[in-house]
């Protein structure tokens, strides 16, 4: 069995999707507010405004370039040597009690981010990011999307045995076939896993950001 490489050493390239998209949602906020006070004449508190709306772009940038560099430190561990792996990777008996942050999860976009075409002209689009990337996954067909072996957190994005996906039971999509997608992950991760699997399986789809 073939593996597609997205991320599978932990949970940190999802993260920071999460705290990207938060981040970039209210920056377009604040903008949008400041625009309207602009528009209502106030404006030295409105240009104050858009300011800080332009500051947390740039952090979003930055996040951006934190999930990059994150990237290239997973290679970095992929490269390197046996010995070296059994010490820095995460032992199987330890993954289940990993510490860290407790935080709330939103498993439902509040409008669609992303659309997928594909060749044929189907355009799968949702209110809900997480059903664009369930339903991308049936109409690439589950079982050769679930041959590349694609993990998310060390669980499997798609399988036909649910009891495999613990970590977000509430973040689970059942398909068409008795498979479920783990739909655990930002919007742009999203987008990224159709993007990689359907290159994978030689699939030209078009994903565009809404």
């Amino acid at each position: 069995m073939s593996t597609l490489k997205i991320s599978k050493h932990s949970d940190v390239p999802a993260a920071l999707d999460l705290v990207r998209e938060e981040v970039d949602k209210e920056a377009r906020r604040i903008n949008q507010a400041g625009g309207a006070a602009q528009a209502a004449g106030n404006l030295k508190p409105a240009k104050e405004a858009i300011a800080y709306a332009e500051k947390l772009s740039e952090f979003v940038k930055k996040i951006q370039k934190l999930g990059d560099e994150w990237l290239k430190l997973e290679a970095r561990i992929d490269a390197a040597a046996p010995e070296v792996k059994e010490i820095v990777q995460l032992p199987k008996s330890l993954k289940a009690h990993k510490t860290g942050f407790a935080r709330k999860v939103t498993t439902v976009a509040p409008k669609s981010n992303f659309t997928v075409r594909f060749p044929d002209g189907v355009t799968i689009t949702d209110k809900k990011a997480y059903w664009v990337l369930a339903r991308s996954i049936e109409k690439l067909g589950a079982a050769d999307v679930a041959k590349l072996g694609v993990m998310v957190g060390g669980e499997p994005l798609v399988t036909q045995d649910k009891s495999l996906l613990k970590k977000h039971p509430s973040a689970i999509a059942a398909i068409k076939g008795g498979w479920f997608v783990k739909t655990h992950s930002g919007t742009a991760a999203k987008m990224r896993y159709v993007k990689a699997i359907a290159k994978a399986l030689k699939v030209k789809v078009v994903i565009a950001g809404v």
